[in-house]
């Protein structure tokens, strides 16, 4: 790291795991001589690791949670500087997470006061960046302040719940939750052994019921596929075997068989481990609790081994996207889901043994539907699409969030939807991350990252892969800076 300390006005907006990543890679590089964070919560309350909840794990291992591109185990270093005897492999609580942000965030702090880096943390709401005609933008906050600033990164995460339709006209009604987070609101508000419809069976469905179950309540998760998430025992980082990067550069995106071609890479990658054909790694039952069970017996006997190529094979699908229209990589993205989407999500053997526990008290079922109306007479009542009746005594919406709201004019970015509606455009976000204007001849001092940078790369999701993000680029910026203080520096010793 140099001693050179850039001249940048660095604002970051968001801090969860992309803006705690960026402020200490760019305490790391010295790119900035200040360096603002902004968000209304502060650090390391963002959805995804704000639980609080014991029974909520990671669904990616500890070596895949550093903050720090150039050292995997700072996580685990963590851990065990708090007495927490994990392993690289191990699926720890997400509070961990959130108070490993807050940690480092603080030894940065520390150390970017002891460069003369200038540094806030400002609790507020951005809602929009707008361009100052002499150069450099203005952060505007919801308490009517700004900031200033040369360069803005955007961290901001994931955007609002995803509410469907049915359920849209009853938001904020008694006992109605568009999202299960915080879990401890919900679990408040719930009569003793209700019975709660979970609408999803992904990830976010999981951790309602296993903290709903857990309490005495039932549930039922209900979702068109009826799926549930695969099972793992671990995120390994590191493929054990070669990646053919050969035949992720033949692909043909726009081909119908893209799906069966990614199986077909996946499946011979997955028996190119031990030998066994992924035939024997998976299973294929239609009922979801008895597919459960089957996948907790693979994973319980060591028989996964999808798991240890599905992280480095999905890092490649997503170099070979990079390059293509964010249309084409959103139906790519579809196409690769189909095969591989519930392997890559899969949550930790640990929940799906509780989740078994739970269907075998028949406290836990799941139910291939989706509700085609949903009305309230003291009860939730239901009408499923086959037209069957039921009733709840709770929903729960699990069904996902929207991306991050991004919208554009000729001098402005809004970052929030209750903005004036004028700006109203998805702006353009090109392969360096950088944001642009409408009608600009050149990309603005704006960056997204993370889940932000959607509009640019989709694929990025992974705690891993966001913190990549935000390494490279402060690498580059320093770069950058060394090569201009050497230009500046040499006509200097001539003279």
């Amino acid at each position: 790291m140099s001693n050179t300390t850039c001249q940048r006005r660095l604002v970051i907006i968001g801090g969860g795991v992309g803006g705690v990543a960026a402020f200490a890679a760019a305490v790391r590089f010295r790119i900035a001589h200040s360096i603002d964070i902004v968000d209304p919560a502060g650090i390391g309350r963002c959805v995804a690791f704000s639980a609080i909840d014991p029974a909520l794990l990671c669904n990616t291992s500890v070596e895949t949670m550093s903050i720090l591109d150039d050292d995997p185990d700072d996580f685990l270093a963590y851990l065990y500087s708090i007495g927490v005897p994990a392993s690289r492999d191990a699926f720890v609580p997400r509070f961990y997470v959130s108070n490993y942000l807050v940690s480092r965030h603080s030894s940065f702090a520390t150390l970017a006061q002891s460069a003369g880096i200038s540094h806030r943390l400002v609790q507020a709401m951005a809602r929009r960046i707008t361009k100052v005609p002499t150069g450099g933008y203005h952060v505007l906050l919801d308490d009517d302040t700004r900031l200033e600033a040369s360069d803005v990164l955007v961290c901001t995460g994931n955007g609002e719940s995803y509410v469907p339709d049915v359920v849209r006209a009853h938001v904020r009604a008694p006992r109605l939750f568009e999202c299960l987070y915080p879990e401890e609101r919900v679990l408040k508000q719930l009569a003793p052994r209700s019975r709660v419809l979970v609408l999803g069976s992904r990830l976010s469905a999981v951790d309602a019921a296993l903290i709903l179950c857990r309490a005495g309540h039932s549930v039922v998760a209900a979702s068109p596929s009826g799926r549930l998430p695969a099972v793992r025992t671990a995120t390994p980082r590191m493929c054990p075997i070669p990646i053919d990067t050969d035949a992720f550069t033949r692909l043909d995106l726009r081909s119908p068989t893209l799906s069966w071609r990614i199986l077909r890479i996946v499946s011979r990658a997955a028996r190119a481990v031990r030998g066994q054909p992924l035939s024997n790694q998976v299973a294929y039952d239609s009922e979801p609790v008895e597919r459960l069970r089957l996948e907790v017996e693979l994973a319980q006997r060591g028989a996964t081994d999808w798991q240890s190529i599905i992280v480095g094979h999905m890092d490649t699908a997503e170099r070979r996207l990079r390059d293509d229209s964010p249309a084409q990589q959103r139906t790519a993205i579809g196409e690769i889901s189909r095969p591989v989407g519930r392997y890559l999500f899969a949550c930790p053997v640990q929940n799906g043994e509780k989740l078994l526990e739970y269907a075998e008290q028949n406290l836990f079922r799941v139910k291939a539907a989706t509700p085609a109306a949903l009305y309230r007479d003291g009860a939730w009542r239901v009408q499923w699409h086959d037209g069957s009746p039921d009733a709840y005594d709770a929903v729960i919406c699990a069904t996902g969030f929207h991306k991050a709201y991004l919208r554009v004019s000729a001098n402005e970015l809004a970052l929030d939807a209750d903005v004036d509606a004028d700006i109203g455009v998805e702006p353009r976000v090109s392969t360096d991350l950088r944001v642009w204007m409408v009608g600009a001849s050149q990309a603005e001092r704006i960056w997204t990252l993370g889940l932000a940078s959607h509009l640019s790369s989709p694929m990025i999701n992974a705690v891993y892969q966001i913190v990549r993000q935000a390494g490279d680029l402060c690498r580059h910026w320093r770069g950058l800076d060394e090569l201009n203080h050497e230009r500046l520096t040499v006509p200097a010793e001539a003279r």
